[in-house]
Order: C-alpha cells, then sequence, then structure tokens
C-alpha cells in the first residue's frame, strides 16, 4: 500500500524531540513534566509505538494467514532492526572499552548482557538490560513484534481476538499507571517498572486499532483538524509539575496516552500534504528517524569529549552534535539500512515462494 508520508514525518520529529530532549538534561539539568520539552522526552516514544502499531495494522491485517506469513514478517522486521542496533551497539561497546583504557580502569563487559542486545531478546528477559541509550524501546518492539502476528494469525479463527487484545493491553497499562508504578517516587527510581513492555504495549495495541478499525473516519477533513487541534492543546497546556513519574501514572497517563493517541489518529485521518521544501526536509527526518533515535547518544559520547578537550564546553559540543547526528543518520540510513530493507524483501520474498510451493507439495 501507498506510504502515508505524515506519519513518516511525524516519527522524525519525535525523534528530533527525543534527541534535544536528551541534549538540554544532560547539558543542563533534567527538564521537569511542565516544560513540553519534558512532557515529549517520555511521549515521543510513546508516539513511535502508536505509529509502529498503526502502520503494521494497515499493512499485515488480513494478511497473516499462515506460518510463512508469519515468517516472512518477522524476517523483515529483522532486516529493518538489527543492522543499525548492532552498528550502534557495537560502536558503544568499542567506546566503552576506550573509556576504559584512557581512564586506567578494567574493562569487564556483563558478557551475558552483551549477548541480549545482540540478539536482542533483552526485551523478552530483562527489559532494563540494554546497554545503549534508548535501546530500551527497541526491546519493548521486538515483543510487540512477537505478539501481533500470533493475534492477527488467532483472528483468524475468531473476530473477537483483536479486541479483546486491545482490552487486555489497555488493562494491562491502566494497572502499571494506578498501582505498579507509585507517583510519590521519582521515575528515575522506577525506571524498570516503567520500561516493561506490557506498560507500553496498549499504545502499540492502540495504533493498530487504528490502522484496522479508523478508515470509516479517513478523509474527514473537519473532524480530523478538530481532533488534530484539541490533542495538540490538551498535551501542551494539560497542567502538570514536577517530576516526570506525574506524568506516567494516575489520570495524567491516561489523558497525555489518549492525547497523543487522538494526534496520530486526526494526522492519519487528514494526511495533509506539504509543499516540497518542507516536504523533502520532514521526509529525509522521517526516512532517518532511527538512526537519529539510535546514533544520538553514540554521536555526543564522541562530539562533546572532543569539544570539551578543546575547551569549547558541553553546551558547544551538544550542538554541534545535532549537526553531526544528522549528517550521520543520512549516511547511515542511505548506505545500512535502506540496502538491509531491500534485502530484508528480498529474503521474504524467497521465503514465501520456498514456503507456498511445501504447502504444493
Amino acid at each position: 500500500m501507498k506510504r502515508i508520508e505524515s506519519l513518516d514525518y511525524l516519527r522524525g520529529l519525535m525523534a528530533l524531540a527525543v534527541m534535544i530532549y536528551h541534549y538540554v538534561s544532560w547539558s543542563t539539568g533534567p527538564v521537569g513534566s511542565e516544560h513540553l520539552l519534558g512532557k515529549l522526552g517520555i511521549y515521543a516514544v510513546s508516539m513511535f509505538y502508536i505509529l509502529s502499531g498503526l502502520s503494521l495494522g494497515l499493512v499485515y491485517y488480513g494478511k497473516i494467514n499462515t506460518a510463512t506469513d508469519v515468517g516472512s514478517f518477522l524476517i523483515k522486521r529483522v532486516f529493518r532492526i538489527f543492522p543499525l542496533f548492532w552498528l550502534v551497539l557495537t560502536t558503544s561497546i568499542c567506546l566503552s572499552y576506550l573509556s576504559s583504557v584512557m581512564g586506567g580502569k578494567a574493562f569487564e563487559p556483563d558478557l551475558f548482557k552483551i549477548f541480549l542486545n545482540y540478539s536482542l531478546l533483552f526485551g523478552f528477559v530483562d527489559p532494563a538490560a540494554y546497554f545503549t541509550v534508548g535501546a530500551w524501546s527497541i526491546g519493548n518492539e521486538m515483543v510487540f513484534y512477537a505478539i501481533l502476528p500470533v493475534v492477527f494469525l488467532l483472528s483468524r479463527r475468531s473476530a473477537f481476538i483483536l479486541p479483546v487484545a486491545i482490552a487486555a493491553s489497555i488493562a494491562a497499562g491502566i494497572y502499571f499507571a494506578a498501582y505498579s508504578l507509585n507517583a510519590g517516587v521519582p521515575l528515575v527510581e522506577q525506571w524498570s517498572t516503567y520500561i516493561n513492555p506490557f506498560n507500553q504495549l496498549f499504545l502499540f495495541m492502540g495504533g493498530v486499532a487504528l490502522g484496522v478499525y479508523g478508515h470509516p473516519l479517513k478523509g474527514k477533513r473537519i473532524s480530523s483538524i478538530t481532533m488534530l487541534s484539541a490533542s495538540f492543546l490538551v498535551f501542551c497546556f494539560y497542567p502538570v509539575v514536577g517530576d516526570t513519574i506525574v506524568i506516567v501514572t494516575g489520570a495524567e497517563r491516561v489523558i497525555l496516552s489518549f492525547s497523543c493517541m487522538a494526534f496520530v489518529a486526526g494526522l492519519y485521518f487528514l494526511n495533509p500534504t506539504f509543499s516540497a521544501a518542507p516536504a523533502k526536509v520532514l521526509g529525509f527526518f522521517g526516512s532517518a528517524c532511527y538512526s537519529i533515535y539510535l546514533m544520538h547518544p553514540v554521536v555526543a559520547k564522541v562530539v562533546v569529549a572532543l569539544s570539551e578537550k578543546l575547551g569549547l564546553g558541553a553546551v558547544v559540543g551538544y550542538t554541534a552534535s545535532v549537526f553531526v547526528t544528522l549528517g550521520v543518520s543520512w549516511v547511515v540510513f542511505n548506505y545500512l539500512e535502506k540496502p538491509m530493507m531491500n534485502a530484508g524483501k528480498k529474503v521474504a520474498s524467497i521465503f514465501e515462494r520456498k514456503g507456498r510451493v511445501a504447502i504444493l507439495t
């Protein structure tokens, strides 16, 4: 099906938001939940989950009918996720080794943790055992990719399977917001609980629900604009103050998550177009969003260290890191991600053909 470019643009903008949030908080100190950037530091990743679920729901619902279809789906996901993740992981390990050597310390890596990261199994085993900044969300995605084809496959037997799965994911999210997380304790002290994939699954499944059930509202301009405007205002101006724990617990979790869902839905239903120049810039951000998201902490580690060594300071280093990250992401997307995605499609196609032949014989 034809790509919905406005959704790609939003992915790119959310990747930029995460990068800016990290660079600001690392250079000037924590950003509270009362600031828009503080909200985006948490909910930009939530938007990724919603967008991922929406995209996969649109493409794969009704098309995963056999074990071969499941295999093809997983092959494409592996070729999309693993190559860049391995590059960033390997670079991070090398930088840790160099830092240890230069600091006169022994380099003693946790080999099991490294195995969990190279295999991308940490999301299933220990969501907090990620090695690189931001990688926790990729571990969550791998769990979602394991769940989705099973749900779609079972949906062939009963139309109630998908609604039940969506409802169960919402119930899990409410449980975490109301009971598992303590609104009186800083989020950093409960991080391992927050990043549990079952605390995030409702966002992904909400996106799937939009893709599967949202068609009747697509193209209704007034309703879409109203949804976009209202959700944007709620997200920006809903009054919260303090540590980011306050925006992932209680009613705030429900309100802000719903506003993110409504914003994505409004954008999907409206699908606005842009003139050539903005579309080209936004298109680059959208294409390179995965690289921007994973590469920016690694780039900053090198650039900021160099900036401080030259006496320019951390702020200059983080500012320069924005531009270096964008340049590196362009190279990585064009020379690693894009070729690997094309290779994944070819391998999946061969797998599908062999699967059909095996069924016929």
